[in-house]
């Protein structure tokens, strides 16, 4: 079942996907909640980022192939980091959702795309085993971790480099019905493939990821958790349309554009 966050005429709520229909649910996806009969077309709506969390987590140089494609491009400390379980917040408010426009910094000189997997949170989670984490994840859904490198590279912080306006597009809508351990992510620069991997590469797979931040944290109910970028990353630039397709969810279309553009 793929539930969607929508907008129509000023009015929001969530529906569920229904061929090229949302039908209306009524009361809230994480608790009481009913389907009604309304009825709207997908084209006719503004499809919304699909929750609005209270955090927005990530697991960074979670799959061996982008360690090495790191490594290859740009520093051989990131093998050492990759061995241990480094997670990290991303800013909520750099959250877009479908259609929405990546705005490149003028101040930064490379951005890239990072396709991903993203957990959805269902219920409140503390300390919960990895065999018990499949019972506190609602679905998940498709995102681009957008980051900058260039000459913010250095920064030892990812306040610039990860979470700038725009640098979170997620969506279109959440797939309850996954098993996350052999999806494919496909990456489209301009409609031309440049990245593929699976989930089955990753280092610290859905369950683990929920079950190691809930050790100190507790989730709740619409956080999201990015899960890395499965292989190779390139930069982005102004006119660009960026696609993240996981063909279970379904496509996280983003146009690009240079702050100076805007």
């Amino acid at each position: 079942m793929k539930f969607a966050r929508f907008e129509i005429n000023g009015w929001q709520s969530y529906g569920v996907v229904d061929g090229d229909h949302l039908r209306v649910i009524q009361g809230d996806i994480f608790g009481t909640h009913h389907f009604t009969d309304a009825r709207y077309p997908i084209s006719s709506v503004k499809i919304l980022p699909p929750t609005m969390p209270k955090s927005f987590w990530a697991v960074g140089l979670n799959y061996a192939d982008h360690v090495a494609h790191q490594v290859e491009n740009l520093d051989a400390g990131f093998v050492s980091e990759a061995q241990e379980f480094r997670p990290w917040q991303k800013g909520v408010s750099c959250i877009i959702g479908q259609g929405e426009t990546i705005v490149l910094p003028k101040e930064s000189d490379y951005v890239h795309y990072e396709g991903e997997l993203v957990i959805v949170i269902g219920k409140p989670a503390r300390r919960v085993t990895p065999e018990e984490a499949p019972h506190f994840i609602m679905g998940y859904t498709c995102a681009n971790d957008v980051s900058s490198e260039g000459s913010w590279h250095d920064d030892p912080s990812n306040w610039r480099k990860k979470t700038s306006d725009t640098f979170g597009p997620v969506g279109p809508w959440i797939e309850t019905d996954l098993d996350p351990q052999g999806v494919e992510i496909i990456t489209r620069v301009n409609g031309k493939e440049t990245d593929r991997g699976s989930t089955s590469g990753m280092t610290f797979n859905c369950y683990e990821t929920v079950s190691r931040i809930s050790e100190f944290v507790t989730l709740h109910p619409g956080d999201l958790i990015l899960t890395g970028a499965p292989g190779a990353v390139e930069g982005m630039k102004d006119g660009d349309v960026v696609e993240v397709e996981i063909p279970e969810i379904g496509i996280l279309r983003n146009n690009v554009i240079a702050e100076s553009s805007v």
